[in-house]
């Protein structure tokens, strides 16, 4: 066997090694040493230089777009149902969720529930987001905890403003606390039925990626995590991984389902598209690498070499230790320099 294919076999095998496993781990069954002469390097002047810096074991998952998990609002005005939005639509800060007896609750940013009716006197965390809420909408007030003078003003004049009953309180028939803006994903209740449990399914208008791993895969994606989101193919955007869960596919296996936020930039993410995730795994930093078709086996132990090309135009085989291979690379450690050129076979 020519030095030619011995190689190309060694590199087929590399690659379809890591490929199929993912990871940093393989193994490549090779022929005998074989000596390069100079002739035959020049005959053949495929080459690459041997590189310095961090060679990380990336890995593509498939994934889907969605919206995150949803949440219910809960129907707490006293009332009959009238006006139902339809889903798709994103409701913003001081805009109807519902309507009860053609009353509009209204929609106020917040993760503390309405728990007691909010007026003079009042002190909390509760009161403290309708302050919050007020402010945005550019009312005179304090933003802190305690409902007094300034923050009843500001609700007379924000009830005169929409058309209410001017009274200086705030009750479940008026508003219901969501985290943000919301997008309706479904409609639980129906018109001319009393509000009551959940009215409708809501999730957050930002983007996410869903992507289900096997248990080997899950070790890449912790909570925090930072990934790569492609869209239909197009340029890469920063991800992070909000949520992991563990569930059982239909076959009895466990699977891990990763949830990945992401920043689009001025990219237009269509309702469904293609996604995958890129998630790095293991990491060798600051390692000398060669490209996998370089490596030689050389017939001593399963150990490996590569062939050298030197300044006048001879090859000198280089015996080398082989670290992580991912992305095509190997790490390797040996008698090499940065810079130095290696032969490489098409």
């Amino acid at each position: 066997m020519s030095p030619t294919t011995k190689r190309a076999t060694i590199a087929g095998a590399c690659i379809v090694a890591v490929l199929a496993a993912g990871l940093g781990t393989w193994a490549v069954v090779g022929g005998p040493h074989q000596e390069s002469s100079a002739a035959e390097t020049r005959h053949h002047r495929a080459t690459a230089p041997v590189t310095k810096g961090d060679l990380v074991d990336s890995k593509v998952f498939a994934g889907s777009l969605g919206y995150g998990a949803a949440v219910g609002v809960p129907g707490a005005a006293s009332g009959t149902i009238t006006w139902l939005p339809q889903p798709g639509q994103v409701i913003e800060r001081d805009r109807p969720l519902y309507e009860v007896d053609e009353r509009p609750v209204r929609a106020m940013y917040g993760t503390t529930p309405l728990w007691r009716t909010l007026q003079e006197g009042e002190r909390g965390a509760d009161v403290r987001q309708l302050n919050e809420n007020l402010a945005a909408l550019g009312y005179d007030l304090s933003v802190d905890e305690v409902f007094g003078r300034r923050t009843l003003a500001a609700v007379k004049r924000w009830q005169k403003d929409r058309g209410l009953d001017v009274t200086g309180t705030v009750t479940a028939n008026d508003v219901v606390f969501v985290d943000g803006a919301v997008r309706v994903e479904s409609v639980a209740a129906k018109l001319g039925q009393p509000a009551g449990g959940d009215v409708l399914q809501v999730t957050s208008t930002k983007r996410v990626v869903n992507t289900t791993v096997s248990q080997a895969d899950a070790m890449r994606f912790a909570v925090g995590t930072t990934v790569q989101v492609r869209v239909n193919g197009g340029d890469p955007a920063e991800g992070k991984v909000v949520d992991v869960e563990t569930e059982k596919s239909p076959d009895g296996k466990t699977e891990t389902v990763v949830t990945v936020s992401f920043d689009a930039g001025d990219q237009d993410v269509p309702e469904s598209a293609s996604v995958q995730v890129v998630a790095a795994g293991q990491t060798a930093r600051d390692v000398l690498s060669v490209p996998v078709q370089a490596l030689v086996a050389t017939g001593d132990g399963g150990s490996y070499g590569v062939d050298v090309v030197r300044r006048d135009g001879a090859t000198e085989r280089v015996r080398v230790e082989v670290g992580l291979v991912a992305d095509g690379r190997a790490a390797v450690t040996g008698d090499l320099h940065e810079g130095d050129e290696v032969v490489v076979p098409s």
